[in-house]
């Protein structure tokens, strides 16, 4: 008997892990959040727009080098060339005066002439346009970098939220099948003792306990899909295809918070990357009147180039003099009235800056609120941990003293009932006071982007 007892538990064994085994692998919150970072789409629209924001400052430091391009045409005229002089030509005064009359038809070139050149342009003076526009350039790559960072912490906190929830509806589903199981149990005595003609327990009563079993099973149906639905968000926070399978390795209580609420606010200010990219976008603004200010100033550059000429016809004015050449100059252009489209454009970026300040302090005010919010749900969802912790440990042994009280007839069954009720009650507002916790310290440290741990550290 015994050996037959031994070898169906070893088939059952073996059957559950392999069970366990076809779920797939386990997967703790770190590991959910490294595939997140690998796969999730958002981080690829972020790379592409910060490569956009670097390709931007390249083009902007090429107006330090100069510019040069090679120029070739060829093209054929309907005849060749000629230059024609009529008139009177008078002789100097030491070959006599005279007057002579002047008709002549020479050629200049060819009817089909191909030229060749290069060219070359250097902006020596902008009117500090130039070191403005790369400092736009600079600043638009640091707001990019912030916009990759920002979607980091998007992805982490969105993985941290369906975790928490993941594991919370697990602890449901979990609380949902005990608390059936009690009720079942409650049900075979409490019918046990009214068929075994109880004086205590009536039909109502056995009633009661079969309609509590009933609704409890419809609960953990509702349990289970919650799970279900959990775990598929999770799978797509992740980046996951939706037959992927996995199980949840279940978090530790997460840390006390020890940092207090004006070190959180003056990190939110200092790392959040809405903050910086609003702190960047006015130092920007700051190029951006001087761009628009460089209106006032003259433009001066300097040109050279070189060129050659083919032509069949080897004298005129393609000739071996000229043919081939070269030219060097300096150039200034400067616009001395526009109509006050420079004082426009001035008036624009001092106003756009000043958009942009009052939005930071806007911004501040907001973060700061933010912040503040969130200290005060961990604060409350720490102290009720406390609480709901001490309940359900005072509801479990309430519960164990009826269960006992009732097999001897001594509480009725609505007692029973209740504190089966309770004890759940209790231990499912736990486990929403524990998720409260967790996701009010995933919303911090996104608000604040910078770890809460490092905070209370440093």
């Amino acid at each position: 008997m015994l050996k037959k007892i031994i070898v169906v538990a070893t088939l059952l064994l073996s059957t559950l892990t392999h069970a366990q085994s076809t779920r797939g692998q386990a997967y703790t919150l770190d590991d959910c959040i490294a595939i997140a970072l690998q796969k999730h789409q958002s981080l690829r629209v972020s790379d592409a727009q910060l490569a956009m924001a670097e390709a931007l400052h390249d083009q902007a430091m090429s107006s330090y080098w100069p510019r040069v391009s090679i120029e070739a045409n060829a093209s054929r005229a309907d005849q060749d060339r000629t230059f024609t002089a009529k008139g009177d030509f008078a002789l100097p005064p030491t070959l006599g005066g005279a007057t002579v009359p002047l008709d002549i038809k020479m050629k200049l070139f060819d009817r089909d002439v191909v030229a060749g050149s290069i060219n070359a342009t250097y902006p020596i003076f902008t009117g500090l346009k130039r070191p403005a526009m790369i400092g736009q350039a600079e600043k638009g790559v640091m707001i990019a970098e912030q916009g990759r960072r920002k979607s980091s912490l998007e992805v982490v906190r969105d993985v941290k939220k369906y975790f928490y929830g993941a594991q919370l509806a697990l602890q449901m589903e979990q609380l949902a099948s005990d608390t059936l199981e009690r009720f079942k149990a409650l049900e075979d005595l409490t019918e046990r003792l009214y068929q075994n003609g109880s004086l205590k327990v009536r039909k109502t009563d056995y009633l009661r306990t079969k309609t509590t079993t009933a609704l409890t099973r419809s609960m953990l149906h509702e349990a289970e899909y919650s799970r279900q639905l959990a775990h598929e968000a999770l799978g797509n926070a992740m980046g996951q295809s939706w037959d992927a399978e996995y199980r949840l390795v279940e978090t530790e209580m997460p840390k006390a918070l020890t940092a207090e609420l004006k070190e959180l606010v003056e990190a939110a200010l200092q790392f959040n990357p809405d903050v910086q990219q609003l702190k960047l976008a006015v130092q920007a603004s700051d190029h951006g009147i001087t761009a628009a200010q460089s209106g006032y100033y003259p433009m001066i550059g300097i040109k050279a180039s070189a060129h050659t000429l083919w032509n069949d016809y080897k004298d005129g004015l393609f000739n071996e003099d000229n043919k081939d050449g070269w030219n060097i100059g300096i150039g200034m252009e400067w616009e001395l009235f526009s109509g006050f489209e420079t004082k426009g454009k001035v008036d624009h970026a001092e106003a756009m800056k000043k958009k942009l300040e009052s939005q930071t302090i806007l911004l501040d005010q907001g973060m700061a609120l933010q912040v503040k919010q969130q200290f005060l749900r961990i604060r409350s969802s720490g102290k009720q941990i406390e609480d709901t912790e001490a309940a359900f440990g005072f509801a479990r042994e309430n519960r164990k003293l009826n269960s006992r009280a009732y097999q001897q007839e001594m509480v009725e069954t609505k007692d029973v009932i209740e504190a089966q009720l309770v004890e759940s009650f209790t231990q499912g507002a736990y486990y929403r006071s524990r998720y409260a916790l967790e996701i009010g310290l995933a919303s911090l440290e996104y608000l604040i982007g910078h770890n809460i741990e490092k905070i209370a550290t440093q």
